[in-house]
């Protein structure tokens, strides 16, 4: 019996190790090809010059290591470089440029390939990121799935060769919620609860809109569990945010001489998705000192003049405009895989029928919940197919997860 348990033990053990070996083989496959399209793109697109967010970006973090202080333009028009600290915008991408500024060298003029190429591995990362979660939320076939589509995804691809937040964003974000459905498992994990936290906070360093989220998963997973021990893993996971929330407060209370909570410029594209359809912008609007309050003003008096057009221009009217195309802009006369542009109308179509879907099974709820409460967010901004760039992740795990179901049902 002690030989027959060994021997079968060992085929155990070389199963497991072939196993491994084959996902990982897989994963590294998956990694190569991510990079090679994203890589591809960055050396073979002749890259039209800075402008706007991307141009503004490089002057600041180009300020930022020649006289030491965070300071975004002052000026939408002129880009000039801020003459003084502000906190118009959060520090995170600024910051990741500056880093890579200073690592290549910058004095004979921006490293913008060396970004591009930090970008593309991490936007491969990102896919292998894709796998964990996917895997962490249903299976492995999920996993290599949504890995597989975040790979390919054409938008994906061409972001890493632009001068933007997506890229890193979505590498954080992703990152995150990997480690917050571990924590979920393990709850009373402080260290994990702690890294959550922390990883989110560098999240929301690089775009502030999904600050609220942070306390979903717990919600969700108190009504799930009714335990004590869930709000005692939120208090840890908000003190990881803080890691990185109270040095920014410091410097805003020292620099600015005003408490700022993460940035001043959230009013402008509040402002900007007030008037529907884009019909009769008025940018006088736009002249006003607390740019929040007066968007918020707005939309209050748009809701009480004309009740319908704004109940459906931030309802379906702002829907659409997020999710009808995907985010791709490329220089005139290059392909970003043309063949694979409907691979964006499938996983919006997959996707939210997946979310409609996960409240009568029961599956996939916090993902879908996720997923509402980042667009629901967006749609008080003005709706540009950019802002659904950070949704588009969780929309492909649900679709992997429906094409796991009906294969499964199917088979």
């Amino acid at each position: 019996m002690n030989y027959i348990t060994r021997i079968t033990d060992k085929a155990k053990n070389l199963y497991i190790k072939r196993t491994r070996l084959i996902i990982a083989s897989c994963l590294l496959v998956i990694f190569l090809a991510a990079l090679f399209f994203r890589l591809y793109y960055v050396f073979t697109i002749n890259h039209p010059p800075l402008k706007n967010d991307s141009y503004n970006y490089d002057v600041m973090a180009r300020n930022f290591l020649d006289n030491g202080y965070l300071g975004y333009t002052d000026s939408y028009s002129l880009h000039r470089p801020a003459l003084v600290p502000n906190a118009t915008i959060t520090p995170g991408y600024p910051l990741f440029l500056s880093a890579i500024y200073y690592i290549w060298g910058y004095k004979s003029g921006s490293p913008l390939d060396a970004v591009r190429i930090v970008q593309a591995i991490l936007g491969a990362l990102t896919c292998l990121l894709m796998y964990l979660l996917g895997k962490r939320i249903k299976n492995r076939i999920v996993g290599f799935v949504s890995a597989i589509f975040y790979a390919v995804y054409p938008s994906f691809i061409w972001a890493a060769t632009l001068i933007l937040t997506e890229t890193l964003y979505n590498f954080l974000f992703v990152l995150y919620l990997y480690i917050q459905f571990i924590l979920l498992e393990n709850i009373k994990s402080r260290k994990n609860a702690v890294l959550c936290g922390f990883v989110f906070s560098a999240a929301v360093m690089v775009r502030p809109t999904a600050l609220p989220l942070i306390v979903v998963p717990f919600i969700y997973k108190y009504f799930m569990d009714r335990k004590t021990s869930v709000l005692k893993s939120l208090f840890f996971t908000c003190a990881g945010v803080l890691i990185l929330m109270i040095p920014w407060w410091v410097r805003n209370f020292i620099s600015l001489n005003k408490f700022v909570f993460l940035a001043t410029q959230t009013g402008n594209p509040l402002i900007a998705g007030t008037f529907p359809y884009f019909h009769n912008v008025d940018l006088s609007k736009y002249n006003v000192d607390n740019q929040l309050k007066a968007g918020l003003g707005y939309i209050i008096e748009g809701f009480k003049n004309e009740p319908l057009l704004y109940l459906k221009w931030f309802t379906i009217g702002k829907f659409t405009f997020l999710f009808k195309s995907q985010w791709l802009y490329p220089p005139e006369g290059v392909s970003v895989f043309k063949s694979l542009e409907m691979l964006h109308s499938f996983i919006i179509s997959f996707g939210w029928f997946g979310v409609m879907l996960s409240f009568i099974k029961r599956k996939y709820m916090l993902i879908s919940i996720f997923i509402i409460m980042m667009t629901a967010l967006q749609l008080l901004f003005v709706p540009e197919a950019r802002y659904a760039h950070s949704i588009m992740p969780l929309l492909i795990i649900l679709t992997a997860g429906i094409i796991d179901d009906l294969t499964r049902s199917t088979s």
